[in-house]
């Protein structure tokens, strides 16, 4: 009798999962795509253009980080109020990370937009002048952007942590179908980088606006309060709780990317265009896994929100088993496929050879490591276990992934590939620390797995 009663749930909870995954994964795999198809529009430009933009990206990632850690805070909150049926508190909660989230946005979009040129030329002042005007050009945008940003990232997070998933997925079909009609016009009349980032800023500004009108609405069991431009400390506190530490996590971890360019920057062309192309690879492959970060914060959420203890361990385990069987499905394709993607990007032998190294051993290792380093954290955050999880992988990225990354890569001179061991290794010794914490219990203090 247990038994078919665990089946029931075990299937219903499948369900729950197929149901929020593919408008996630046609998401995620939508953008992949639509960025791959703004690259080859902005190359149009020239190569000034691009190197111009691709820059701006790198800058663009740690400071979009630091709001959308808000964002991830209000995943985290919003879906254990709604599991333990606190429904005005999700609402509150859910409002009050929607402003803090859009204030911070405003403000570092000011600072980019006032100060922007300069910092540029502090951070790049060895780049060629007309990539630089690009790169002023298109970070003056991105900062125009950023308040419609932070409401698209803060708005997106509180519809899926009441397991909204559809509705993000319709926001970002509509900004990537403006942000690439635009941009094909405006390029085509003359308007080059300029094209792009008005392009840039109109997708954001639909998106967001989209977004919190159709979060006015009842959104799955929870409305937002009427509109007061007042931050309360109080309904605030559990959000930064899981904010801070993941913001912080998150600007460490773009940081120790800029440290390892910088490491593979004497390697050589032939390096540096095998760990594009690798990365590029990488970045397909593990779309579905990204998918599953995404959708395991509101399920665990909820249920440790709901004080469904029991469930919250399950789900940790059949999210783990799901990214290792997907990357496998991923891998396999991606073997059968590696050669004619990688000539797409017309290598020499040297970097061919390289790249499809890479990627072979990317092949043996993420189905064993990735979830347990990337998917289970998030779900150690979605029991607001953020501090000790920052902990973890800072500790990590530090003395696995940089060190590791110089002792492989320039030490012993093994080169890009040395590299990409000190990031294997990283996953290994993060992935062992998260498994640890999960599986001890320590998100519940230790305590008993009891269903309340």
């Amino acid at each position: 009798m247990f038994s078919k009663i665990l089946k029931k749930i075990i299937k219903e909870e499948n369900r729950d999962i197929l149901h929020m995954f593919w408008p996630v994964l046609t998401e995620q795999a939508l953008t992949v795509f639509i960025g791959m198809v703004s690259v080859m529009m902005v190359s149009s430009v020239g190569d000034f253009a691009v190197s111009g933009v691709n820059m701006v990206d790198n800058v663009n990632f740690m400071v979009i980080s630091i709001f959308g850690a808000f964002a991830t805070g209000a995943t985290v909150v919003v879906a254990q109020k709604i599991g333990a049926q606190k429904f005005k508190d999700a609402g509150s909660t859910a409002l009050q990370s929607i402003i803090i989230c859009v204030i911070t946005a405003t403000i570092l979009g000011a600072a980019v937009m006032l100060g922007g040129r300069p910092f540029l030329r502090l951070l790049f002042g060895d780049a060629a002048e007309d990539v630089l005007e690009a790169a002023a050009v298109y970070f003056w945008f991105s900062g125009l952007s950023y308040p419609f940003l932070g409401l698209f990232s803060a708005c997106t997070g509180v519809m899926r942590a009441g397991g909204n998933t559809r509705t993000p997925m319709i926001a970002s079909i509509m900004a990537n179908v403006v942000n690439i009609s635009v941009a094909f016009i405006l390029i085509r009349m003359g308007m080059g980088v300029l094209g792009a980032s008005v392009a840039m800023l109109c997708a954001r500004a639909v998106s967001g606006i989209f977004i919190l009108l159709m979060l006015r609405r009842n959104i799955r069991g929870f409305t937002l309060p009427r509109f007061r431009l007042r931050l309360s400390m109080q309904v605030l506190d559990p959000v930064l709780k899981v904010g801070v530490p993941s913001g912080v996590d998150s600007m460490i971890f773009n940081g120790a990317r800029v440290v390892l360019i910088a490491f593979m920057s004497g390697m050589g062309t032939a390096a540096l265009h095998a760990n594009a192309i690798a990365n590029s690879l990488n970045s397909f492959i593990g779309l579905p896994g990204n998918a599953l970060i995404i959708i395991s914060t509101t399920l665990v959420g909820q249920a440790y929100g709901a004080m469904q203890f029991r469930k919250v361990r399950r789900l940790m385990a059949r999210f783990c088993l799901f990214c290792s069987a997907l990357l496998l499905i991923m891998l396999a394709l991606t073997w059968f496929l590696a050669d004619p993607i990688i000539g797409l990007y017309a290598p020499s032998a040297e970097t061919s050879e390289l790249a499809r190294r890479l990627v072979l051993t990317l092949g043996f290792l993420a189905p064993v490591m990735w979830g347990f380093a990337f998917c289970v954290p998030q779900m150690l955050r979605a029991c607001g276990d953020a501090k000790f999880t920052m902990y973890i992988s800072v500790c990590s990225l530090i003395a696995l992934r940089v060190a590791g990354a110089w002792f492989f890569g320039i030490r012993l001179g093994m080169g890009v590939y040395g590299v990409w061991m000190g990031m294997f290794i990283d996953w290994f010794g993060r992935g062992a620390g998260f498994a640890i914490r999960a599986f001890t219990n320590a998100w519940n203090k230790g305590g008993q797995l009891i269903d309340h």
